[in-house]
């Protein structure tokens, strides 16, 4: 009676044994395109978020604030400028003055364009001629400039790029709110859009 106990035991400690090598041997055995492919929607699924849709093994991406379209890295000059307390007004004013309805960065964005312009060749060399330069930002044109007064939000803009160096500008020079007017379309090279604004710059010269 007790041999065959043993006997027993040795059985059933066979078959788990031969159990768990077949286990093992089919987990070993999944071809590398079928790895290949459990990580693929793996990780796929791990990107989605709420309020996104997309297919196991599509290309997921965020919608960003804005889309920026540059062939080279844009490597930004305003962390080496610097500007007095007055020249901080007037850039919280023009930010007020044309993006009063946009968020903290599209007012960042309007200081950024002026900015940008004071290290363009084409432009004056100081913010307070950029924005006084006739012609170029409506509010000054119109005496709209002159009657705002920057809110919270156009410090908190000035604060980002001046203490956090924040620049998403891509070097843009110009912007607009869209109109029938198809002048910046048709002569500048469109990089972005921010809110209601959409950022242009300069198209490049023959042999340049």
């Amino acid at each position: 009676m007790k041999r065959r106990c043993v006997f027993s035991v040795a059985v059933v400690a066979t078959l788990a044994a031969l159990s768990i090598v077949a286990f093992a041997s089919s987990l070993t055995g999944m071809s590398a395109d079928g790895i290949s492919e459990q990580r693929m929607v793996s990780e796929t699924a791990a990107v989605i978020k709420p309020g996104t849709t997309a297919e196991p093994g599509q290309d997921v991406a965020e919608t960003a604030p804005a889309e920026k379209i540059m062939e080279e890295p844009y490597q930004s000059l305003i962390s080496s400028m610097d500007w007095d307390a007055e020249e901080s007004y007037l850039l919280a004013k023009i930010a007020m003055a044309e993006a009063e309805g946009e968020d903290i960065e599209g007012k960042a964005l309007v200081m950024l364009v002026v900015l940008n312009r004071v290290f363009d060749d084409e432009f004056p060399d100081a913010i307070e001629e950029v924005i006084y330069q006739p012609g170029q930002f409506s509010p000054v044109s119109n005496g709209r400039f002159d009657k705002v007064e920057p809110d919270t939000d156009c410090w908190a803009a000035l604060d980002l790029i001046m203490l956090d160096k924040w620049d998403e500008s891509c070097g843009a020079i110009y912007f607009e709110s869209k109109s029938e007017s198809t002048w910046h379309s048709e002569n500048l090279i469109f990089l972005y859009r921010h809110g209601k604004h959409y950022f242009y710059t300069d198209r490049e010269e023959d042999g340049d």
